[in-house]
């Protein structure tokens, strides 16, 4: 199997993560597996991949269709896995010489409905996913897309959700002090909502003066965070993109993990979150709405009021956010399990192999 992605080591975003995880447990369910991905090339070190839109995932996708023919007569794949979706592998058509299995970790339509300029990618996704052999999508809501707006057949799509290292990412012990702290993990983009999340920081820490900020990620906006940071010394952290090691540790240790994004493909932060027993607080849109029954707090799009209060009944419920977070915990233990779903992938595999 060659799994075709974007994203890769260290991982961007929740595709790179959810690649790690498939190169990782795959083996263990009976499927060996190469990587083929813009920071590694068939040999291991990185290509060079030649600007041509000025959207780096689109770019890659762009030259690697010219570069498949090559890896396949190199690899003899006896199927090749792309993983889809906005800011992931974009193929018009299959790959040569083996069945494609595409992932789609959420769509264009989902992430751009409403606009113009979108609709152009929109459409090449629709015909890459139509010509696949067979479709993973990563939560229900990404599903229902691929059907409603991309004319997928139905009985083509699984939904396999990606699993999480509930090792890595696991509670603080019992009676472990922590202090009221809302965290933002995440690109710093407008379309992750960290905007609206740096003005729901300024009202907390304006009125409590006991809560901590911290803010893990790199993006557009960091000139926005930088200046929240300089105005609250010691009460906001802002160290970047931090390592696995470094984000379950402040996962853990949060007091509520607050996602504002305008869409989501399911919520990777949030499952990390959930693993570590931490309550989320996210808006009630595509990715995050699949992990109601996880206990995620959802607050209506459209009204800031409505996130923050959200968030501050759970600053000032100790009670409920013990009862949330071991809901939460308990629903990635029995739900995103990798030695699981690892198999339920490689089912989907030997479908459309020979």
């Amino acid at each position: 199997m060659i799994l075709l992605a974007y994203d890769d080591r260290p991982p961007i975003g929740g595709q790179g993560t959810y690649l790690l995880g498939l190169e990782e447990h795959l083996p263990a369910a009976g499927v060996p597996v190469r990587v083929c991905s813009a920071r590694r090339g068939p040999a291991g070190p990185r290509w060079q991949v030649p600007q041509i839109t000025g959207r780096a995932p689109l770019d890659f996708s762009i030259w690697l269709r010219w570069r498949l023919p090559a890896v396949a007569r190199a690899w003899h794949p006896r199927a090749w896995h792309a993983l889809g979706g906005p800011g992931g592998v974009l193929l018009t058509a299959p790959p040569p010489g083996a069945p494609l299995v595409y992932s789609a970790n959420h769509t264009y339509h989902t992430a751009h409905r409403g606009r113009w300029a979108a609709r152009p990618l929109m459409a090449l996704e629709a015909r890459g996913y139509r010509a696949a052999e067979a479709l993973i999508a990563i939560s229900p809501s990404t599903a229902q897309s691929l059907v409603e707006d991309y004319g997928v057949r139905p009985d083509r799509i699984a939904v396999i959700p990606p699993g999480i290292d509930t090792g890595l990412f696991h509670p603080c012990p019992p009676g472990e002090p922590q202090a009221a702290t809302v965290l933002y993990v995440g690109r710093l983009a407008r379309e992750k909502g960290v905007l609206a999340f740096l003005r729901l920081a300024e009202g907390l820490l304006q009125e409590r003066p006991e809560a901590r900020v911290w803010i893990c990620g790199d993006g557009p906006e960091r000139s926005r965070v930088r200046q929240l940071a300089a105005r609250w010394p010691g009460r906001v952290a802002s160290p970047g993109r931090v390592d696995d090691e470094t984000l379950a540790d402040r996962l853990r240790r949060a007091t509520v993990v607050v996602m504002p994004s305008a869409y989501e493909g399911l919520g990777l932060v949030a499952l990390e979150a959930l693993a570590s027993a931490t309550p989320v607080v996210g808006h009630d849109v595509p990715g995050l709405r699949d992990l109601a029954a996880a206990g995620v707090v959802l607050a209506r799009p459209g009204d800031p009021g409505l996130l923050a209060r959200a968030v501050r009944e759970l600053l000032d419920d100790p009670a409920r956010r013990t009862a949330l977070g071991m809901r939460g915990r308990q629903y990635v233990e029995q739900h995103h399990s990798w030695a699981q779903l690892s198999v339920a992938v490689a089912e989907v595999y030997r479908a459309v192999t020979p």
